[in-house]
């Protein structure tokens, strides 16, 4: 039976199709097997490399979208840069190729001085080298004095939204970093401050790791990012063992920022969770707290009052009200002493410039340092705040008790002037001038009397008079006078003569 030419193309198309997939599948396991096999059997080339020494990425990146998980690359990498700006360049960055030795590198053909302090700083996620604040404070190092500052900007490896990759990626990063700080290091200098911001701040860590020997001099961490490093370990965060000194600035704690101390010195900025003055109108106060780092730190830069702060033991402390402000500070920013060491708490306003200065009019409190006046040491004491004894309460500026700590109402001198001229004492503060007053009645004198006896008022009357005698005699330095006779005990038989001791003759009565 003959087939119809309907029938013979059905039959003939598929299997056409099944030998083009063939042919074409196995193409693919062909040249993915020879590029395999082209690895593993490479053999190392003598021709002279590139002038371009930073190679591309390699095919083990994991690309997803925008974001980019990097693995295995090598340092140097195009992905991380590194640009140069001194006074001779303030506006036009110099781009700086670091290689893996120095001659490769074009420190030397740059405005780099190794005479100059470098300042090495970092951004963080989703931004990059030109970001507003980062870029002012070149501009106030500039302006203060003579600098190398160097921007490493690696915007391509921490794009938003991908924070869970570019927090894997800082790790590549700081090994880069690392790579310049040693062609920084064979110029012959050793004076370098890594700065870094948010995710930079905690990418320093990785750029200790990655110099062996060598600790840097100083890193600053301005607000350094809490999420993914809330448990991590010291190797993979910023902690006081990355540098010799370690100070950090919080502004958003708890949100993009960690609230756990970082540093040698950790200043808490206005509790360092929100910032005043972020939330006004449309501005994220989160955004905005957490980039108030960078903005206090670049005002330090060449602030005359600069940002203090007292000293606090631990955060619950403060959340619990026992750190109030003191007069005992310490300045935080650029110019902080290297010999700080704790945790502290700052103020600042609400608009720039944010510096409050320092402040005298607060309670002195905790450890004082000596102040040095005309070649004098002073050292002022605080006045201990409990377990006093309740009777040096009492206690006048002679040291004398006042009459009336033991219930004792005092009363004024019948005289309208001192008759014992400026020795008169009065144990209760009470002057001349109390004592003329004519605007209080009697009554108000000597207290409320209308329900007093005739007797009970005499006996108060002889009680006054024998206080106004001591008072007049111990002041002469008389002893002896009423005030000491033995009272008079109702049906005894003894005359008051027997009762009361004789004076001698030689005492004055």
């Amino acid at each position: 039976m003959c087939t119809t030419t309907t029938q013979q193309y059905t039959r003939v198309v598929p299997s056409f199709l099944r030998t083009i997939s063939i042919i074409v599948i196995y193409s693919l396991v062909n040249c993915h097997a020879k590029s395999f096999l082209n690895q593993l059997t490479a053999v190392p080339t003598t021709t002279t490399p590139a002038p371009t020494t930073t190679p591309a990425p390699t095919m083990r990146d994991i690309v997803i979208g925008p974001c980019r998980w990097v693995i295995g690359r090598k340092c140097p990498d195009k992905d991380v840069r590194f640009y140069l700006y001194t006074r001779r360049n303030p506006q036009q960055p110099q781009y700086l190729n670091i290689d893996e030795t120095f001659d490769k590198s074009n420190l030397t053909n740059s405005n780099f001085n190794p005479r100059y302090q470098t300042k090495i700083i970092i951004h963080g996620y989703n931004a990059d080298m030109y970001m507003n604040t980062l870029q002012r404070m070149k501009y106030e190092y500039l302006m203060r004095g003579e600098y190398n500052i160097i921007f490493v900007d690696w915007a391509v490896l921490a794009p938003g939204p991908c924070y869970v990759n570019v927090a894997h990626n800082i790790k590549h990063v700081g090994a880069c970093v690392a790579q310049l700080v040693e062609r920084i290091l064979e110029t012959g200098t050793t004076d370098m401050h890594v700065i870094g911001f948010s995710l930079g701040a905690q990418l320093t860590n990785y750029v200790a790791r990655n110099l062996g020997s060598f600790q840097l001099p100083r890193i600053t961490g301005l607000d350094p990012a809490m999420p993914f490093f809330i448990t991590s370990g010291i190797d993979d965060k910023l902690d006081p063992t990355d540098a010799a000194f370690v100070d950090v600035i919080h502004t958003n704690a708890f949100v993009q920022g960690k609230i756990e101390r970082c540093g040698h010195a950790d200043f808490y900025m206005n509790g360092g969770i929100l910032q005043p003055g972020c939330n006004k109108g449309n501005t994220n106060p989160f955004a905005c707290s957490h980039q108030r780092a960078v903005e206090y730190f670049s005002e330090s830069i060449r602030s005359r009052k600069g940002f203090w702060g007292w000293a606090c033991s631990s955060y619950i402390s403060y959340l619990l009200n026992m750190c109030p402000p003191t007069n005992y500070l310490l300045e935080a920013g650029e110019d902080i002493k290297l010999s700080t060491k704790g945790m502290f708490l700052a103020e600042t306003n609400d608009t720039a410039p944010y510096a409050l200065g320092k402040w005298t009019d607060l309670p002195t409190l905790g450890k004082q340092k000596p102040t040095i006046n005309n070649g004098r040491i002073t050292i002022t004491l605080p006045q201990p705040s409990a377990f006093r004894d309740p009777l040096l309460q009492q206690v006048d500026q002679w040291n004398k008790l006042d009459s009336h700590f033991n219930g004792i109402e005092p009363e004024p001198t019948p005289f309208s002037q001192d008759p014992n001229g400026d020795n008169w004492t009065y144990f209760s503060g009470v002057g001349t001038g109390d004592i003329t007053d004519t605007s209080k009645t009697g009554n108000e004198l000597a207290g409320s009397v209308e329900e007093q006896s005739l007797e009970d008022a005499q006996k108060v009357h002889e009680t006054q008079i024998d206080w106004l005698e001591y008072r007049r005699n111990l002041t002469n330095g008389h002893i002896e006078n009423s005030i000491f006779k033995v009272p008079h005990i109702e049906g005894a038989e003894l005359t008051s003569k027997k009762l009361s001791r004789q004076p001698r003759g030689n005492e004055i009565n």
